[in-house]
């Protein structure tokens, strides 16, 4: 479970209403979308995905604009990159990007620390504890604190957004997506693949953003633009993890002006 389309109601109708054709997608896992158990999560996977989506809706000449937070964020540039080479992207726009589709990487880790990690994706997410870690994770009280980590504006924080994020948990087979993904592959790295975008890019970015930071850790916002000379940097002060959420209205006017220059 997680984000879901529900994330999108405040910016979907600002779109729609500047006269955008305009989409949302629970990925293959996630919200209102089958969780298959089977199936082995990654970025690659959700990208193929995206990619049919794009071809299903897609008229003869239509050109695209791609969005997506935090790990949506590293999506976007993978579908970006592949609809570059036939002219069928626009632009693209990142919220708090992520660096992988997990926290670290192996070969990122300290080697003492890479036991730790060995336990927690073995153990406490193993096929034994992990289900009792999920039921653990998905309470009320659980998600309202977390997602009060990650919201400057508390009062954001609402029983509705609590409600989209909580829903999906109770649906068949989200105890293995949930432990798949936090078990699964990261994925390449954003600055391995900016240098090779070509459209523009505006990338969004909470100034407080605990979990994918602006100016610290392994892949930094405030250095995207080094790897792409087509980036354009907006950081919103006092937002966090999830701008288009948190800070809906600053959000929607920079993507319809950014939109309106492509």
């Amino acid at each position: 479970f997680g984000a879901s389309i529900g994330h999108w109601r405040k910016n979907m109708p600002a779109l729609a209403n500047s006269g955008y054709r305009t989409y949302a997608i629970d990925l293959l896992g996630f919200g209102g979308s089958d969780k298959p158990k089977n199936a082995e999560y990654s970025l690659e996977l959700w990208k193929e995905l995206v990619l049919d989506f794009i071809d299903t809706f897609s008229g003869k000449n239509d050109k695209w604009v791609v969005m997506g937070n935090s790990i949506g964020g590293l999506l976007t540039l993978m579908v970006a990159e592949e609809l570059q080479k036939n002219e069928r992207i626009k632009g693209s726009v990142l919220f708090n990007c992520a660096g992988g589709l997990v926290s670290f990487r192996t070969e990122e880790l300290p080697v003492f620390l890479r036991p730790v990690q060995w336990f927690f994706n073995n153990v406490v997410l193993g096929d034994a504890f992990g289900p009792i870690f999920f039921r653990n994770f998905k309470t009320r009280a659980n998600v309202t604190k977390v997602l009060q980590k990650v919201y400057i504006k508390q009062d954001e924080v609402t029983e509705e957004l609590v409600d989209i994020l909580l829903a999906p948990s109770d649906d068949e087979g989200a105890c293995e997506v949930f432990l798949k993904v936090f078990r699964g592959p990261p994925g390449p790295t954003p600055e391995s693949i900016l240098p090779n975008i070509k459209i523009k890019i505006l990338s969004i970015w909470g100034e407080n953003d605990p979990w994918t930071p602006l100016n610290s850790g392994l892949h930094p916002g405030i250095k995207f633009g080094d790897y792409c000379p087509h980036l354009e940097l907006l950081v919103l002060k006092e937002t966090a993890h999830c701008p288009h959420d948190e800070r809906p209205a600053e959000c929607n006017e920079a993507i319809v002006d950014f939109m309106s220059k492509l």
